[in-house]
């Protein structure tokens, strides 16, 4: 098991969605590529990251099927026309990948907020289901400096 944010924890949710969007009939996977960056914010409960810091992650869809997932330092990267980015604390987001609180709420209440074209996500909702599941539920994941919830955390930032 891959632990928290490594490396290998982000190749093996890539392989997840893959092998999940695979499954999926062609219908349902729209054409073409966007890019997301994920902001995890520090907010001084999740012990993997620290107060006052955050981690980045972009994420690259072609065709439907994740091509890169990987862990970047700038908020606006060289080159990349992002699509999407997902901004919320890290209690939320370790929540969401334990798969104790869901990714869709956490954006309906505010915690996690969505910058993007909300409409073709919603028309694209199978993908979006199937990208999610893989996030929450596809990968055992080790968590080394302990599992949500923490103590006293409610999630929000």
């Amino acid at each position: 098991m891959p632990d928290i944010y490594s490396d290998s924890w982000y190749e093996a949710v890539r392989d997840t969605i893959n092998a999940r969007v695979a499954t999926l009939p062609e219908r349902d996977v729209p054409r073409g590529s966007w890019h997301a960056v994920v902001e995890i914010v520090g907010d001084g409960a999740s012990p993997y990251v620290d107060a006052e810091s955050v981690r980045r992650f972009l994420v690259r869809i072609d065709d439907g099927h994740c091509a890169w997932y990987r862990e970047i330092d700038t908020a606006n990267p060289d080159g990349v026309d992002l699509d999407y980015r997902f901004v919320g604390p890290a209690t939320a987001f370790d929540e969401i990948a334990a798969g104790t609180r869901d990714p869709i709420d956490a954006a309906l209440d505010g915690t996690v907020r969505v910058r993007g074209d909300m409409r073709f996500l919603m028309r694209q909702a199978a993908l979006v289901k199937t990208l999610l599941e893989a996030y929450t539920h596809g990968v055992q994941t080790e968590w080394p400096q302990g599992q949500p919830p923490y103590n006293g955390s409610g999630g929000d930032a």
